[in-house]
């Protein structure tokens, strides 16, 4: 019996993963979640797990065999989230691969998107491809299925479709309507998920996996509207811009901008499967589309996709910077405590003392913030520090900011995790929160000028 980890595992594909494997494989399954849950499988643990935190995941990884990746970091994950989807991807996966590197994990599954054949693509998509060369530097064994549209019922895109047909008399659409794609089945995605970790012929590769029919995007809101009794009116105008149909799309649905706009800045994009890539076993992705429609139609999502919501304020902040040749995140924390007196040298002075690094404001009774350096769990490539207060921040246990490189040292991912600020809440959004974003920026900028007269 081996034991399978499941990271996403809270989300359509997961939840029904977790079931198929429970039914058909004889594997011990951990699953986690940012939130305590039971289990009432015997072959089931779940554990609560921060994917942010390397500590959580070295913790929930031990003992694990093989483990299952279904992670898209699109909604919020903080009571206030600065940065962009595709560096807290970034630094999700090199977090992943880090883990699955200590705990031994021999096989990582990993489920990513088709890739269109054209040199410009969306960062949504651009961002599966940076978390697929993220494990393939650092992991032994990857196995990475593409997929455009999982449907299914629950699935955020199709539920979004589902509900433009709902709501909307007829529709103006820009020229995304007619993008060719092709989608998969939810349970032959599973059929392909599984065979996966047991079928050695198709581990460590590559493949793009469908339903065979090719498609257009008018075509399957046609055909769902159809089976929902309705009539599809779609008025195509080309004029109108993909960046404003997003907007209106995410009003439609009741669907956050942070969900709805990567997804529909990539419909531009045809998303077909290629024959060198294609899955090998034709059986397991057979289903016709119209069986998929009536399964994912049979079953009522209500409610709102808006990601986790914390009881309480804290802040994730996260901004991927240029990392200068030959130094390392090491050199560059130190650099930064070097570079933020210089930035605000007529108000901050900063004093580093063994392990604890203060900033203070004009005299050093007046202490902005106080960090201390994890000696223990920091290494050159990857720099821990801890928040332990100061008058702009509240001590938690869980504060910390980490300087670390990212894709073998091609950039370098500045992060603050569940920082409590002492400001009442509604002025730090206005004050600290911008400043420490136009900092970060500063910083990027110092460096970038760095790596130019290496």
């Amino acid at each position: 019996m081996r034991t399978v980890f499941v990271a996403g595992a809270s989300g359509f594909i997961g939840q029904a993963l977790i079931k198929r494997l429970l039914q058909e494989t004889d594997n011990r399954v951990i699953a986690v979640s940012r939130v305590e849950r039971e289990s009432d499988h015997p072959r089931l643990t779940w554990k609560k797990c921060d994917l942010f935190s390397l500590k959580d995941l070295n913790e929930s990884l031990e003992g694990c065999d093989s483990a299952y990746y279904l992670v898209h970091s699109m909604l919020p994950s903080a009571a206030l989230t600065q940065g962009e989807f595709y560096d807290f991807d970034l630094l999700l996966a090199d977090n992943f691969a880090r883990a699955c590197r200590k705990a031994s994990v021999g096989h990582v599954i990993y489920l990513s998107g088709i890739v269109p054949e054209t040199q410009q693509m969306s960062w949504h998509l651009k961002s599966r491809l940076e978390v697929e060369e993220t494990f393939r530097l650092m992991l032994p064994r990857v196995t990475t299925i593409r997929a455009s549209l999982i449907i299914g019922p629950k699935g955020s895109s199709f539920t979004i479709l589902k509900r433009l047909v709902e709501r909307l008399p007829f529709m103006l659409c820009p020229s995304w309507a007619d993008t060719s794609f092709q989608p998969v089945d939810l349970g032959d995605m599973l059929n392909v998920l599984i065979r996966c970790l047991d079928d050695e012929t198709v581990q460590n590769q590559t493949f793009d996996v469908a339903q065979p029919e090719v498609l257009t995007y008018r075509e399957l809101i046609e055909r769902t509207a159809k089976m929902m009794g309705k009539v599809a009116r779609i008025i195509r105008l080309n004029w109108i811009p993909l960046g404003l149909s997003r907007f209106w799309v995410a009003l439609i649905t009741q669907t956050t901008k942070d969900l709805v706009f990567p997804l529909v800045m990539s419909l531009r994009y045809p998303m077909i499967v290629r024959e060198s890539h294609r899955w090998p076993y034709p059986a397991d992705v057979s289903t016709p589309i119209g069986e998929s429609l009536r399964r994912a139609l049979s079953e009522k999502v209500q409610g709102k996709f808006m990601g986790f919501v914390p009881t309480q304020h804290y802040v994730r902040s996260i901004q991927r910077l240029p990392m200068p040749n030959h130094h390392s995140a090491e050199w560059a924390t130190k650099e930064y405590f070097n570079f933020l007196p210089q930035l605000f040298f007529f108000l901050i002075k900063a004093e580093v003392q063994g392990n604890f690094c203060k900033f203070y404001l004009l005299r050093k009774s007046w202490t902005l913030l106080t960090l201390e350096k994890s000696v223990e769990r920091s290494t050159p490539d990857r720099q821990l520090l801890y928040v332990r207060g100061g008058m702009l921040a509240t001590a938690h246990p869980r504060a910390r900011l980490e300087i670390r490189e990212v894709l073998g040292g091609k950039y370098l991912i500045t992060a603050i995790h569940e920082f409590y600020p002492s400001l009442p809440w509604f002025v730090y959004i206005y004050t600290q929160a911008i400043a420490h974003v136009w900092t970060m920026r500063r910083f990027g900028v110092f460096l970038d000028s760095n790596r130019k007269t290496i």
